[in-house]
């Protein structure tokens, strides 16, 4: 079975305030959980992505509320394919998961949400991602 990542954001229902999360538990703080973009990731073109089984990524939801300490039915999968990353070993796909509060949460684990103006803390790879998180979202 194929590894899966995760990019989890923060979408107000009230004022559409897009957050994403991002973990500062290494030395370089990342947004793909679990554990971050391997060296020499990137993005791989929409129309170049491989024909692979993906995993689901509401089979990871309760290992992800528990990383974070929040209960799992405050996660919704909002795309299982928001893209896919070209790694040395293989293809990985990059889901979507928004966590569904009205106010921005604290979550327990290592990190915290950064808005928009604050993604230079993040790989390049992993903002192309947050970008196409937002389109997603909020349109281009």
């Amino acid at each position: 079975m194929t590894e899966l990542k995760i990019i989890l954001v923060h979408l107000n229902p009230l004022s559409a305030r897009l957050s994403f999360w991002i973990d500062r538990s290494e030395p370089q703080a990342f947004g793909c959980l679990p554990n971050g973009l391997p060296a020499l990731a990137a993005l791989i073109d929409a129309g170049e992505t491989p024909a692979t089984v993906i995993p689901h990524p509401a089979a990871h939801l309760q290992k992800l509320a528990e990383y974070l300490g929040v209960d799992a039915t405050l996660l919704e999968v909002v795309t299982p394919e928001l893209a896919w990353i070209e790694t040395p070993d293989v293809p990985l796909p990059v889901a979507l998961v928004r966590i569904m509060t009205t106010d921005l949460p604290q979550p327990k684990a290592n990190g915290g949400f950064i808005s928009l103006m604050e993604l230079l803390k993040v790989p390049v790879v992993e903002r192309l991602l947050f970008k196409k998180a937002y389109e997603c979202l909020l349109g281009d």
